[in-house]
């Protein structure tokens, strides 16, 4: 039996945790909603390395897909008129929108710092998260950030791999042990549809899940 000083709050509902997984970091799952978490994360030194050394491999062909996915899927709520690239890493995304005509604003910490210390003239009827909410060590810390700015119709686009593949298996730790997307040490928390069902149920969102790694939040 694990010892209860091991148990953790979760992230996100914050009822008890208890260790799930453990190799370099260790890994704690909800026992109520199912979120995966680990307060191991690295350095802001050794994270900003890590973070441009994977722009630099980026290849250029795959914002322009990337954007082609996401105007496809905007365009099933919303025909957008001003977007915010919330994690907008080298800013690739935001020049392939801008190419296309679209008003779009960069985001990113290690360049324009936190969204909590801007101040936008006007509120985004669109946020786009690619790859960003399993970075967040706090994740309802910046979306209620993301609250602030977003306009009262709007809608957010999170993508992250999700857990769905394996968390309800009876090798779930086995399953995670061999799971490629844990092992990039800035990833700290990794979310399933029953996390995402209790995160709309919490906050009174609506929340639609399209497969394994993209879902798109509204507010009520």
């Amino acid at each position: 039996m694990i010892p209860v000083q091991d148990e953790k709050p979760c992230h996100i509902c914050h009822q008890s945790s208890s260790v799930f997984f453990q190799d370099q970091r260790t890994f704690f799952k909800c026992h109520e909603c199912s979120l995966i978490f680990t307060l191991d994360a690295p350095g802001k030194e050794a994270e900003e390395t890590h973070y441009k050394n994977q722009w630099a491999t980026t290849d250029p062909d795959f914002w322009e897909k990337q954007v082609d996915v996401l105007l496809q899927l905007i365009d099933n709520y919303r025909k957008p008129s001003r977007i915010l690239d919330f994690g907008s890493g080298s800013g690739e995304m935001t020049n392939e929108f801008r190419k296309r005509g679209y008003d779009v604003t960069p985001l990113e910490p290690m360049t324009h710092g936190y969204l909590k210390d801007q101040s936008y003239p006007v509120k985004f009827d669109v946020v786009i998260a690619v790859e960003v909410i399993e970075h967040l060590l706090e994740p309802w810390k910046e979306i209620h950030e993301i609250e602030k700015v977003l306009a009262p119709d709007g809608i957010v686009i999170f993508s992250s791999l999700l857990t769905n593949a394996f968390i309800d298996r009876s090798d779930a730790s086995e399953q995670f042990k061999n799971w490629w997307y844990k092992d990039d040490p800035t990833h700290v928390s990794f979310f399933c549809n029953r996390v995402l069902a209790k995160m709309a149920d919490m906050k009174n969102y609506d929340i639609d899940i399209i497969g394994d790694k993209v879902f798109v939040l509204k507010l009520k």
